[in-house]
Parts: C-alpha cells; structure tokens; sequence
C-alpha cells in the first residue's frame, strides 16, 4: 500500500537525491536545480514559492516525487519540473499515481494547460513513451537543445 503526502521535511532532499541518482537519466546539474527548489520551497513554503511537491510513499520510504508549478508569465499554463520514481520501483504504475494527483491538484488550483519538458536522447524512449501513453500531446521538438544529439522534447495535456 502507497500514500501520498504534500509535506515536506528537510530530510526528504536526501530521497529525492537518492531517486534522481537512482536512475542514471539526470545529469549532476539537474540534480543540484532539484536541490535549489527544495531549498526555495523550504524557506518561503510551496504556495509563496510556487513550487508545488507530492511525495509518493510505500513501507515508510518515499518512492517517487513530483515538483510542479504555474507558469509565472501565462494565465493557466503550468509546469512539470520534475516526475521522478525510485529505479527499482519503476513500472510498478507509481508514476501513473503521481502524475494523476498532478493533474488533480492543479487543475484544482486553476491549471488549464499542464506542459512537460523531457529530454530526446534513447534513454529517455520510455518516458516519452510515458507521457505519451498519459495523453500528452506531443507539440515540439528542440533539435541539440541540452546537447549534441539531446534534444528537447516538449509535451503537452490540456486539463
């Protein structure tokens, strides 16, 4: 059995570290934003921040996470910064629960457009294929956005 929690505690950067880590996809600077956020969201809280976190938790242990937000320069279009499920926990549909209470929360909170940024590299065929599967519209591709040969891959899902 999972629950999901919208709490945050300072250990909690630890898990979310640990999960990123997990499955080599982000690069140690992605991981050091993450960070960032964290720190933000800690200080002012999520509402002020604008950074908006779900935790998904089984046996004690957080298994995946999101981190999610409007967009400050539009009216009703909102970000998904980060989806992120432990490795060993993957294909377990715990990115499917998270996504799901994403969509809820935000469009609750006046979300009319939800966009979801991911890379173009091979890894990353499974979780295009993800959001894909959640009925994400694909609308753009940024050829070599984060590198040679990594481009940026932007989806869509109007809620």
């Amino acid at each position: 059995m999972y629950k999901l929690s919208y709490e945050l505690e300072d250990k909690d950067i630890d898990s979310f570290v640990s999960i990123l880590q997990s499955s080599d996809f982000f690069y140690d600077f992605e991981v050091g934003i993450v960070i960032s956020i964290f720190d933000e969201t800690m200080e002012k809280g999520q509402r002020e921040s604008e950074y908006f976190w779900v935790k998904l938790i089984q046996e004690g242990k957080i298994r995946g996470f999101a981190v999610f937000g409007p967009n400050p320069s539009t009216v009703g279009s909102w970000d998904l910064y980060w989806l992120a499920v432990s490795d060993e926990y993957r294909n377990k549909h715990f990115g499917s629960i998270i996504l799901k209470d994403v969509e809820l929360r935000a469009r609750e909170d006046g979300c009319r457009v939800l966009w979801v940024e991911t890379a173009g590299r091979p890894l990353y065929l499974p979780t295009r294929g993800f959001y894909e599967s959640c009925d994400y519209e694909k609308v753009a591709q940024l050829k070599d956005y984060y590198d040679e040969g990594d481009d940026k891959v932007i989806y869509r899902k109007i809620l």
